[in-house]
């Protein structure tokens, strides 16, 4: 059994990814005949580029209604160590195998070294991902051999261990990457924009899980507080970047995500990807309506143009046609208002709200007409990866953490970033929202009031780029999973328009029964509080949409214990040093 482990270990250890072999040699590769100057680096180093994507939606969490995936099977228990896939090392094995022989290159030492920081950032983004899913992992610094029984047979090293060499792989990165002229390359300021975002997990982490008997650490928070500040004041510092303001604030947020700004030029822009039309392209067409919408809980996040929130007793009466108005602008830029035509198209897009309920997402649809709209995987714009806008927020929150935010912070970060749009500023003591201070249990900081609004702030400017479901597990907030999300409000049953255009899209019927003789061309029927419904109003006749299958609950979210995964049972067979943890045993 103990050879078939090995085998099987190894296999996973020096797996490496198809798509990339096409770019080396296609005899074998080995540290004498490949790794010998600068430019064999360079074309290993490409493939480091491919484990570093966008996204452009927030599935699953908060934001979205219906639709929760694995989260959902989850909490209905549905998910263990038996059936759950994942702890795959083939990435690794091909970055250690780059920083074991980067070395023997010849060529300029700091052009060797900044080929090598690009390995150590690679391997501190590979851990940052299983520290978050397993938090106690094996650390491997190097490529094991058939030989390296110890290693290969070894339990998991501790968090404080494993999070230690994440920091010291993304401070070499930081000493030793450049300020590239490019912004889709690797720089100086990846890394440390890569740090401070890292720093700010781990620190709020720490914070918020304090106690969880298997958390094997022993550093403070305000260790990587104080890290993710530092990371980020470097790029504040720098000079090198700014709130972009291209369009004015009725289009320069949207710009960043649709196509409408140059981001290879755009001072906002740290990394981004280029995507090319036929070549290379991504799937930003589904995010209108394709599985879910947007929650009520996003929707009434928005602040109102005046920098003052919106009472809990308007949004529970608020129709759309009317929710935009005098709403923090990055709303109608994010989230579809009635009227909203698709690019090449004369009609007003009409929302599926029998399958989503919910708003639907504008941000990252292609602002321009030359995209096909007919499949999947055919918008070409390109993607921020790294953007200011996170780097400022990631200093407020840290230093709100620290109790060390003054003015001057807010308006170095929080206010730059409604500047833009033309929202009123955020000033030290903001009144409290009851809503916001439910949705955030557990802040223990002196400095609570500013901390809510500089969260509220993350989560609107942040919006679908792929941060709130991790934002929501470092602030212990997964309890959050078993509510049921809200989709629009509907004022009664019976004729809807939600295009705007005055004519009615949807009849919305309590049974069926009250459906008039004759219905308007392109009228759809949806059936609500009916045993053949998927969606019924909250109040009966009126409010906002809900889901049948939320109805009766969405399971229990265990804590801490769904914080994490289970190491899948088979690699715990081969290698019974690997303890599951957490309550997954």
């Amino acid at each position: 059994m103990k050879k078939i482990g090995i085998l099987f270990i190894l296999t996973l250890l020096f797996a490496c990814n198809d798509e990339h072999l096409e770019r080396f040699p296609q005899s074998d590769i080995t540290e004498k005949n490949f790794f010998s100057n600068v430019d064999d680096l360079k074309t290993y180093s490409y493939q480091f580029y491919d484990y570093i994507n966008p996204s452009y939606w927030d599935r699953p969490s908060d934001n979205t209604t219906v639709e929760k995936g694995s989260i959902k099977s989850l909490m209905l228990g549905a998910v263990t160590s038996d059936n759950i896939g994942g702890w795959g090392w083939g990435q690794l094995r091909s970055i250690n195998y780059f920083l074991d022989n980067y070395k023997n290159a010849e060529g300029l030492p700091e052009e060797i070294s900044k080929y090598g920081a690009m390995g150590h950032f690679a391997r501190a983004r590979f851990y940052i991902g299983m520290v978050k899913t397993y938090s106690d992992v094996p650390w491997y610094s190097h490529v094991l051999n058939t030989n390296d029984e110890e290693e290969l047979y070894k339990g998991r090293d501790t968090r404080e261990m494993v999070v230690d060499s994440i920091i010291a792989d993304l401070d070499f990165a930081t000493q030793n990457l450049t300020n590239e002229e490019s912004k889709v390359m690797l720089s100086k300021w990846v890394a440390y924009a890569q740090l401070a975002r890292f720093c700010l997990y781990e620190g709020t982490y720490r914070k918020y899980h304090a106690g969880e008997t298997d958390l094997h650490v022993t550093k403070e928070p305000a260790y990587f507080l104080n890290k993710a500040v530092e990371a980020a004041n470097a790029i504040m510092q720098s000079g090198e970047f700014a709130i972009s303001t291209v369009g004015g604030p009725d289009e320069s947020y949207a710009n960043l995500f649709n196509g409408g700004a140059n981001l290879a030029e755009n001072p906002e822009m740290i990394m981004f990807k280029e995507y090319e039309d036929d070549k290379k392209e991504h799937g930003a067409e589904l995010v209108l309506d394709f599985e879910n919408g947007i929650s009520r809980s996003m929707a009434d996040s928005y602040l109102k143009l005046d920098g003052t929130f919106v009472p809990k007793a308007e949004t529970e009466i608020t129709p759309l046609n009317d929710i935009f108005t005098d709403r923090d602008p990055r709303m109608k830029q994010s989230l579809m208002m009635p009227g909203y035509t698709l690019p090449g198209r004369n009609s007003p897009y009409k929302l599926s709200l029998g399958k989503t309920g919910g708003y639907g997402q504008i941000k990252f649809m292609p602002k321009e007409e030359d995209t096909h709209w007919d499949g999947y995987m055919t918008v070409h714009t390109d993607l921020p990866l790294y953007r200011y806008a996170e780097v400022l927020l990631i200093y407020a929150e840290a230093k709100a953490e620290l109790e060390t935010l003054t003015q001057n912070d807010l308006d170095l970060t929080i206010n730059l970033l409604r500047d833009r749009v033309g929202v009123g500023h955020l000033s030290l003591n903001p009144p409290v929202d009851p809503v916001l201070d439910a949705q955030n249990p557990g802040i223990t900081t002196s400095q609570k009031a500013e901390l809510l609004e500089i969260r509220r702030e993350r989560r609107v400017e942040l919006f679908a780029e792929g941060f709130r479901y991790t934002d929501m597990m470092r602030w212990k907030q997964g309890t959050v999973f078993e509510k049921a999300q809200q989709g629009i409000y509907v004022p009664s049953t019976g004729l809807v328009d939600i295009t705007g255009d005055g004519e009615a899209d949807y009849f919305i019927s309590d049974d069926g029964s009250n459906q008039p003789a004759n219905l308007p061309a392109g009228v759809t029927i949806l059936l609500a509080n009916s045993d053949d419904s998927p969606l019924y109003l909250e109040n009966g006749k009126s409010g906002h949409i809900m889901f049948k299958i939320e109805q009766n609950g969405l399971g229990t979210f265990q804590e801490p214990q769904y914080y994490y995964r289970p190491v899948p049972s088979s690699e715990v067979l081969l290698n019974p040093n690997l303890e599951q943890i957490f309550g997954w045993n």
